[in-house]
């Protein structure tokens, strides 16, 4: 047989349910509109910093891409482990990491490109007519950036909280899969054509699972407290509440981030401490001007306030999507990871 030609797949056994769902690409396509960057600051725009606390609701696995001794990373003697990622010495979730999973929920639920997709995953989409510039952008590219204009939000290490120690997880095995039209499971595909993908896809949350026999790694455990921050620069009032709502801070669901989601590591709950609005023109102008602060509760009732605002509205913030996203990544979910092969 030659190597062109179709080999059947070997039995692993039964297959366990699948652990993540879709959210299906918007029918009316990517939208682009014109965008400002950081060049200029006009009225009605947003600047400021939001501040947040981060609690870890299952294990949290991001690597800093290196092995240590154990010993090194004061968890017994004796072996090498993964380590996860760390500032200095302070165990933390990268400001990358955070940002790429904000903007894969903003694009998700708004009528944005796929920017980070592979060629092979692109060829599997409804081609587009044009792709984003820095000055026609869709809602996720004006935000995040594109190719020659940089985002307008930054988003910052989040350290774990002093007094708390890293903990040691065994991952069950995972494996990518082929991105080839023939080779992807068919529930990827919105027909038995295989022409186009059915959306973006995102894990469910669930209980966390754990393979005796794989080498551990170093995780954040569970019930941990990190502190992070956002900050962000000339956001339109659609453009904040979608921060907003990608962060889950109206508390409609929870985010999923690093290694080991199918096996239910990576949940965990952003919740903000204090917002800080600032207007930069009128700080250019007036010495004396002060921007707004809303702590605690009355930060909470602003951003939840902004998110029903644009929601409300059904045009930015698209009905369908957010719901659909809303309904897999809820949590309290007591559903079952897979063990083996799904």
């Amino acid at each position: 047989m030659d190597r062109g030609s179709y080999q059947p797949r070997r039995d692993f056994g039964p297959v366990s349910p699948k652990p993540y769902d879709f959210v299906p690409l918007p029918r009316e396509g990517v939208m682009r509109a014109k965008t400002i960057g950081h060049e200029v600051y006009k009225a009605g725009v947003f600047s400021g910093r939001l501040e947040l606390e981060i609690a870890a609701l299952s294990h949290l696995f991001v690597s800093g891409g290196i092995y240590g001794l154990s010993e090194d990373l004061k968890h017994p003697a004796g072996g090498v482990l993964r380590g996860c990622y760390r500032v200095g010495d302070v165990p933390a979730i990268p400001g990358a990491s955070l940002k790429g999973v904000v903007r894969s929920i903003a694009e998700a639920v708004t009528a944005s490109c796929i920017g980070s997709a592979s060629r092979d995953v692109k060829d599997l989409l409804p081609r587009t007519p044009a792709k984003c510039t820095p000055e026609l952008a869709c809602p996720a590219c004006s935000m995040f950036g594109v190719q020659g204009r940089l985002g307008k939000v930054a988003f910052g290490d989040a350290l774990l909280l002093p007094g708390q120690q890293t903990a040691l997880h065994r991952i069950p095995s995972l494996y990518r899969p082929h991105l080839s039209r023939r080779e992807l499971p068919r529930v990827y595909f919105l027909d038995e054509s295989r022409r186009w993908l059915k959306g973006r896809k995102f894990y469910f949350h669930g209980q966390m699972r754990e393979e005796p026999r794989n080498e551990p790694v170093e995780v954040i455990p569970q019930g941990s407290h990190l502190t992070g921050s956002v900050d962000f620069e000339n956001l339109t009032r659609e453009e904040l509440a979608l921060l907003f709502f990608s962060l889950g801070l109206d508390g409609s669901f929870r985010l999923k981030l690093g290694g080991g989601k199918p096996a239910c590591l990576g949940s965990l709950e952003v919740r903000p401490t204090r917002l800080r609005l600032r207007r930069p023109k009128e700080e250019f102008l007036d010495y004396g001007a002060v921007p707004e602060v809303y702590e605690g509760e009355a930060a909470s009732r602003f951003i939840v306030g902004k998110i029903q605002e644009v929601e409300s509205q059904a045009r930015y913030i698209l009905p369908e999507q957010a719901r659909k996203l809303r309904e897999i990544l809820h949590y309290p979910n007591d559903r079952e990871c897979p063990t083996g092969m799904y």
